[in-house]
């Protein structure tokens, strides 16, 4: 049964345009607010015989398909960031960025693709800059006894919901055009309602520029509710979706903070499940079939040789038969909020109808040097018909800082993967991501 169809932005322009004010110039606050990043990824596959920090890939071996997987080479641009949030009167405020993302030339010594946008070698076309507005919105809040626990936020922004939020791992996120309501009148709970318009996510690259494109025809729409239980030590979210013309979809997570012999323990679940439309103006396509999936976590933390470990180990499985992953929708399903899903192992792996998935996680900060994550993901599927079924991954990743602030974020990843061309060629693929970054 699909959700009713209240116009929350009709609802919350009702609400803006309730309040008549005299605007005081100054009551006017700004919070400036800018970044800068430099991001840069080398792979090396067996399939192509490529080397990490070689400019260019090399020639896929005989028989190896062309595809992101098997080649290898390097890319990179460099990002700015700049805008302001602050109050417009003790009802009103906002939130500006602008986002710039250029090659800054690297395309002719250093790299030979981008990390979002098109374009690779000779291409310069779709090499030029890109610049658009990221964030652009509105906060209100009532001034009065009438839902003074009630905000709206209305225009360009992020979004954080199990199944359509912004992806932070490129070069630059991506973001929605959208009227979201947010209550907190029950202690300890925040009730959400959303209303997605357009966004610019793009499959793989996360963000498409300035190319905002509808949230498909008629919108998506999202309630949730996100609270806890015993003080905090049980936070539950409960999240559903309509998607119009593609499938409506719940999600649910919760966790459990418990001792166990003297030992702290993080225990979490989650479900989600997406059933596509099949009438005659479904986008999906007649014949899809409904996809359930969960995921389960154990985290804890233990004291060895003066350090501090975290540990974790989760599990996931999406059944056999459905016909849309369990991932992010405003990127083609790119990344996923499943326990198991590692740096490149995600949504187009761990969150697939037919995968089962685990993954083992160890974390630690070294004085003078950084926190350091290693993690392993193994998934299976055998149903998935391409490009990947079984998957190994491994990820060791430093967190580090450098002199004036500069955050360094340097990242080693090695893949082990079965092609189901080639019956099944055993490869390698290694990759090293350097991203600079500095907030001001």
């Amino acid at each position: 049964m699909k959700f009713a169809k209240l116009s929350i932005a009709a609802i919350a322009v009702m609400g803006l345009s309730s309040s008549v004010m005299a605007f005081d110039l100054s009551s006017i606050t700004v919070k400036p607010m800018a970044k800068v990043k430099l991001y840069y990824e080398t792979v090396a596959t067996d399939a192509d015989g490529s080397d990490l920090f070689a400019q260019n890939g090399g020639t896929p071996a005989a028989g190896q398909p062309a595809h992101g997987l098997s080649v290898g080479g390097a890319s990179g641009q460099a990002l700015v960031s700049f805008g302001a949030t602050g109050a417009l009167t003790k009802c009103f405020g906002y939130g500006l960025e602008y986002t710039v993302v250029d090659t800054l030339g690297l395309e002719n010594n250093l790299v030979s693709g981008v990390r979002m946008g098109n374009g690779y070698g000779s291409d310069r076309t779709a090499l030029d800059t890109q610049h658009w507005a990221s964030q652009a919105y509105i906060t209100y809040t009532p001034c009065s006894s009438f839902l003074e626990r009630t905000t709206f936020k209305i225009g360009r922004q992020y979004l954080d919901t199990p199944l359509a939020f912004t992806e932070n791992w490129n070069i630059a996120p991506n973001s929605f055009d959208a009227a979201v309501i947010m209550n907190n009148d029950i202690v300890n709970t925040t009730l959400v309602a959303a209303y997605v318009g357009k966004g610019n996510g793009q499959f793989v690259k996360v963000t498409n520029g300035d190319k905002f494109t509808p949230y498909v025809k008629e919108g998506a729409y999202a309630v949730g509710a996100i609270t806890s239980l015993l003080d905090g030590s049980i936070p539950i979210s409960i999240w559903g979706y309509d998607v119009v013309n593609v499938a409506q979809a719940y999600w649910a997570d919760a966790g459990y903070k418990a001792k166990l012999g003297g030992v702290g323990l993080n225990i979490g679940a989650q479900y989600g499940a997406l059933m596509p439309d099949d009438d005659a103006n479904s986008l999906v396509g007649a014949g899809a079939e409904d996809s359930s999936g969960f995921g389960v976590k154990v985290g804890t933390n233990i004291g060895l040789a003066g350090m501090n470990f975290g540990l974790m180990a989760a599990y996931s499985s999406v059944d056999d038969d459905g016909s849309l992953p369990l991932a992010n929708t405003a990127t083609n399903f790119k990344k996923t909020k499943l326990y198991t899903a590692g740096i490149y192992t995600d949504g187009t792996h761990v969150a697939q109808p037919g995968s089962d998935a685990f993954k083992v996680k160890a974390s630690t900060k070294i004085n003078g040097i950084g926190k350091l994550i290693v993690q392993y993901v193994h998934n299976e599927n055998d149903t998935l018909a391409a490009p990947v079924l079984d998957v190994d991954e491994i990820d060791v990743i430093l967190a580090t800082s450098l002199p004036g602030g500069l955050g360094a974020k340097i990242i080693y990843m090695n893949r082990a993967y079965d092609q189901v061309n080639n019956d099944k060629v055993h490869n390698d693929a290694d990759h090293v991501r350097i991203i600079l970054s500095k907030k001001f």
